[in-house]
């Protein structure tokens, strides 16, 4: 083995500019390094003819659009490059970005008039599906909607039981099942947007009790489902009171 040499450079990168996904805006975007820690190393071998070289540079970056801040890492080991099709290269680096993110990334939606609970467990949510942990985000979307009905008081709903003669009677339910129900008679969801949430119930349940690994498509639609309940239920008629409240100024004005 031969000597092994280790350099440490700061501000390195500086100033420099990159392209990568920004999570705020959706894309992939221009961001300026603006700091940046530099790890260089290398052993020679064979006497010195032959040598193996890696790095590990540590940098915060800011996106140009939003200016949102981050930070990313770019490693590089020169056993790492190796051909990989008939005209292409693994050029032997790797770049992580923290938080992590991708264009297959959700961005955390802001939720203004939803409770500072529900808000918290939203996000642990998104985070959870963002870092792929797919369990873990359907048991959190079940607990968002337990929530959501303990917020707007809801304890209970009805069920319809259909018995063998074909006669029906009506039982009330506190469990989840009865809880969205309940959304349903108290006039916080539509029938057909109660039914959709069912849907996700369903598919809750199968994460917290049988420990089931939902997809990622599936966790997307019940992620879709989510946001436009609190939409439903806390944004849009808080923006309505708003324009009401606007209009009344108005017309006061004039």
């Amino acid at each position: 083995m031969g000597e092994i040499k280790e350099y440490y450079e700061e501000g390195k990168s500086k100033d420099s500019i990159v392209k990568e996904h920004c999570a705020q805006c959706g894309g992939s975007t221009r961001h300026m390094i603006v700091a940046s820690y530099d790890y260089l190393g290398s052993e020679e071998y064979d006497e010195g003819n032959f040598s193996i070289e890696w790095s590990n540079s540590h940098q915060i970056v800011q996106c140009q659009g939003c200016m949102s801040s981050s930070f990313r890492q770019v490693t590089w080991f020169s056993e790492d490059m190796q051909q990989i099709g008939t005209n292409e290269w693994d050029d032997g680096e790797r770049v992580t970005l923290y938080p992590k993110r991708s264009n297959s990334t959700r961005a955390i939606k802001d939720f203004w008039e939803v409770p500072n609970n529900l808000r918290r467990i939203y996000r642990e949510s998104i985070d959870c599906f963002n870092n792929d942990s797919f369990t873990l985000t359907a048991a959190g979307l079940r607990a968002l909607i337990e929530g959501l009905c303990a917020a707007l008081g809801v304890i209970d709903g009805p069920k319809v039981i259909t018995r063998i003669d074909n006669s029906q009677e009506v039982k009330r339910l506190s469990n989840l099942e009865g809880k969205i129900s309940g959304l349903h008679e108290k006039g916080f969801l539509t029938e057909k947007s109660a039914n959709v949430l069912h849907e996700h119930r369903f598919m809750g349940n199968d994460a917290v009790h049988e420990l089931a690994h939902p997809s990622r498509d599936e966790l997307e639609l019940a992620i879709e489902i989510i946001e436009h309940t609190f939409d439903v239920i806390f944004e849009i008629p808080a923006k309505g009171s708003q324009l009401k409240d606007r209009r009344v100024e108005r017309a006061k004005k004039s």
